[in-house]
Formats: structure tokens, sequence, C-alpha cells
């Protein structure tokens, strides 16, 4: 089965959003913005924000850096990466995201059902048990919460 999706169209080194203020990079998912990348991004506009950005390394649609970073060898490595549309990524990442989701939306529904056994037990001994039950499965789902899934 094909691994490599990359239609090599340079769609994805085009709009790169990132909050310099915060040094935050929203590319492959959102992690730390590191000085090598930042060096390599030309701003063009703004989005709330977050500017928007395209790699000064894009020359006819084609990546002129022979010594890519990381981050570009391995897009998208997150099913929270930005994906254009029109990439050949595109079908395979969101399939993963929602996968992630829905795995989110589990965890959720145990927090209301531990919940509701926590509201219904007279028991000091469960009450304990299921309150650090929540505890570990809030700190699951919390670490989503930069991709938005309070809304999940």
């Amino acid at each position: 089965m094909e691994k490599d999706f990359c239609k090599k169209c340079g769609d994805c080194c085009k709009q790169i959003f990132v909050d310099f203020d915060n040094k935050m990079l929203y590319f492959d998912g959102i992690q730390p913005l590191s000085e090598d990348f930042a060096q390599m991004l030309v701003p063009i506009g703004k989005k709330g924000n977050l500017s928007i950005c395209y790699c000064k390394h894009l020359k006819d649609n084609k990546c002129t850096n022979h010594q890519k970073p990381a981050i570009c060898n391995q897009y998208p490595s997150s099913p929270f990466a930005y994906i254009p549309s029109s990439c050949g990524f595109y079908g395979e990442t969101f399939i993963k995201n929602e996968a992630e989701k829905q795995k989110i939306r589990k965890l959720k529904e145990e927090i209301i059902h531990y919940e509701a056994l926590l509201n219904t037990t007279a028991n000091k001994k469960e009450q304990q048990q299921y309150s650090r039950i929540l505890k570990t499965l809030k700190a699951r789902v919390d670490k989503y919460s930069i991709y938005g899934s309070e809304d999940w």
C-alpha cells in the first residue's frame, strides 16, 4: 500500500500559520516554533493573531532546500496537521483525525459514567477510586484541548 501520497505541489509550504508572539507553529499539529524553521518563513498575511507565511525555499512549487528540517521530511506526522484539501495526504489525515476524535469522545463518555457513579455512591473508598479515575481520564482529554477537543 502506498505510504507517500505527496503530489509535490508545494501547497503545504504556501500557507503556514504561525504565532510569532508565542512562538507556536500550526503546521504539523500545534508545536513550538524553532528558530531554524522561523528563518525559513516569509509572512504574507494575517488571520487573527496568526501570521500566514510561505517557505522561502519554495520555487516554482518545488523545494530548493537540500537540508530540510525534520518537520518537513516527516510531514504530516500528526493527524492534526494542516493539510490543504488538494494534498494527497488529505484523505488519510482526515481519517486519522476522526479516529483520534472518536477516542476522545469515548473518553468523555467514560468521564460522564464515572461522574454519575461518583455522585450516586456514599462509599468514601469508591468515591476516592472514582475521583482518581476521573482525574486520569480528564488529563488524557485535556492533552487535546489545543486542537479543540472541548467541542468534540
